[in-house]
């Protein structure tokens, strides 16, 4: 049972299956580190999904569960380190990212 308050969703749209699996491997590499690093501010939960039901796209999806809206906003410094960290492939990969929040107001997990 989770108790996340602030929900952030990610949709990371991919010109390729390459650019996308290239995506993959890089938070395979260092989703660990960067996972326990957003933890320590209050992240109780990341996952990464492959969204299957687009004809001819290759996206994924990125749900961040927050404590609250306190650790989300805490973890925005880590996620732009994320990323300067890895400009390089960021510069490199064809990628549109589409961002929404959320505030959990019911919960069916039982």
């Amino acid at each position: 049972m989770t108790d996340a308050k602030l929900i952030s969703y990610t949709i990371n749209d991919f010109s390729t299956e390459i650019e996308m699996e290239s995506f993959l491997h890089l938070m395979e590499k260092h989703g660990d580190e960067f996972y326990k690093k957003l933890k320590k501010h209050g992240l109780i939960r990341w996952r990464v999904n492959q969204i299957w039901n687009k004809a001819g796209g290759f996206a994924l999806s990125s749900i961040f569960e927050y404590k609250d809206q306190k650790a989300f906003e805490k973890s925005i410094e880590e996620i732009k380190n994320f990323q300067k960290k890895h400009e390089n492939y960021f510069n490199k990969v064809n990628m549109k990212r589409t961002s929404s929040r959320s505030i959990n107001m019911l919960d069916f997990n039982y």
